[in-house]
């Protein structure tokens, strides 16, 4: 009788401690919320360059051939993201800590992502385009050190061509919101539309020069031979800082006191003065 007792109560402690260890339902230890996605959306300024529903592909298939990025060599535009939930509505990315954004690249050497130091693995991104040629890219939803979502490999082209005129004009824009913040065209003609605006003792998001010609076609100059150099007209009032190697068509305004002046944007080329804005 003694003896079985003793079996007893070891077994009901060990049951105890077994349920302990495994019960979903404790109020104490944190549950992990993988983030639930079938698709995505990537946007440039608003348009959607890159509209992935992932029930659309069958189960099996290698590439989805269907959609194709092209962008071109060097560092390309700001895109952000949207995702698809089972029901076919789009989400705002998660904004958890522990979920950040990634791809993997068939051929590292073609292309890469990029973030400005500090916001690696954020939502918003740039794809900068290493050498010509052709590879895909699986873009993910990391849990921390595992994927929740990815894609199938989407076909990624970088060409070094890019087809437009000669440039008439510059559409300066705020990097972080698309937004076209002032449109200036060639010094001779006077024409400026929009203002750029900064807060005295702040400095403001980077701020992106895209060049475009007499058919609205928007470009960057190859570099080199070309770089972009701005000036303010006082110096004491906006100063022109943030240009970094990395992302040679941007920069940031300085705010050191109240008042106006003008900001001009140059085209250099082989170390020389080519257009004037």
């Amino acid at each position: 009788m003694f003896r079985r007792k003793i079996i007893y109560i070891i077994g009901l402690i060990s049951l105890l401690a077994y349920s302990g260890c495994t019960d979903s339902s404790d109020p104490v230890t944190p549950q992990e919320e993988h983030y639930e996605a079938v698709g995505l959306v990537i946007y440039s300024s608003g348009v959607p360059v890159l509209d992935y529903y992932g029930p659309d592909y069958n189960a099996g298939d290698d590439v989805a051939y269907l959609d194709t990025l092209e962008i071109s060599q060097g560092l390309n535009p700001h895109w952000d993201l949207q995702f698809y939930a089972e029901d076919g509505s789009l989400q705002d990315p998660p904004d958890d800590a522990d979920k950040s954004f990634g791809a993997e690249f068939a051929d590292p050497s073609i292309a890469e992502l990029w973030w400005h130091e500090g916001e690696e693995g954020e939502f918003a991104f740039h794809i900068r385009g290493l050498r010509a040629g052709q590879t895909t890219a699986e873009f993910k939803v990391y849990h921390n050190d595992h994927a929740d979502f990815s894609t199938l490999p989407i076909p990624l082209v970088v060409d070094t061509t890019v087809l437009h005129d000669a440039p008439i004009g510059v559409n300066l824009y705020d990097e972080e919101s698309d937004s076209l913040l002032a449109t200036a065209y060639l010094e001779d003609s006077n024409i400026v539309t929009g203002s750029l605006m900064v807060t005295a003792n702040e400095e403001t998001d980077h701020i992106v020069a895209q060049f475009f010609d007499q058919y609205g076609v928007e470009f960057w100059p190859g570099v080199p031979p070309h770089s972009l150099v701005v000036e303010s007209s006082d110096t004491t009032i906006a100063a022109v800082t943030g240009q970094q190697p990395d992302e040679p068509w941007a920069f940031k305004l300085q705010g050191n006191s109240s008042g106006n002046c003008e900001i001009t944007v140059y085209i250099y080329h082989d170390g020389s003065v080519g257009k004037t804005f």
